[in-house]
């Protein structure tokens, strides 16, 4: 009797090496892909916990115009923050709210948003071209504080 199955040839039984090449090229361009993304995420992330710092620091500096403090004893209170290129308090100036005269003052922040300060172009740093991409100047703080009983 005779069996109805014939044995497999050889290339029934195996992929091919094209089929295996397709399978390894998919699998890397999906690998390369996720490594981009997570580097754009991790990026994006510190990015976003400086300028969250420099907002704090920024307001921390409010905080102390409004107790009372010259704009000089602000930026020496003020720890220095590795994330912070640039702090910068006006001068107070006399500002009319309605009947009543308040101090006013601005205060300037520049945020480094890129840890390294360097850019990578066709594989040579480029330190000068870093002076826009790597800087953010956060919103300008207008702060106000009543005359106190001293005039000050």
């Amino acid at each position: 009797m005779k069996s109805s199955l014939q044995p497999a040839t050889l290339s029934e039984r195996a992929y091919s090496l094209i089929e295996v090449l397709a399978a390894s090229g998919i699998i890397v361009i999906a690998l390369g892909a996720a490594v981009s993304l997570g580097i754009a995420t991790v990026s994006q992330e510190e990015s976003g916990n400086r300028i969250a710092r420099g907002l704090s620091i920024q307001e921390n500096a409010a905080r102390l115009f409004r107790l009372g403090l010259s704009s000089e004893e602000i930026i020496r209170l003020i720890p220095s923050d590795p994330c912070v290129e640039e702090l910068s308090i006006s001068t107070p100036y006399s500002v009319m709210v309605g009947s009543v005269s308040v101090t006013a003052s601005d205060i300037d922040l520049t945020v480094i948003t890129n840890p390294s300060k360097v850019r990578w172009i066709s594989g040579v740093s480029d330190n000068n071209k870093m002076e826009g991409d790597a800087r953010r100047a956060l919103p300008r703080l207008t702060v106000y504080r009543p005359y106190t009983r001293t005039g000050n």
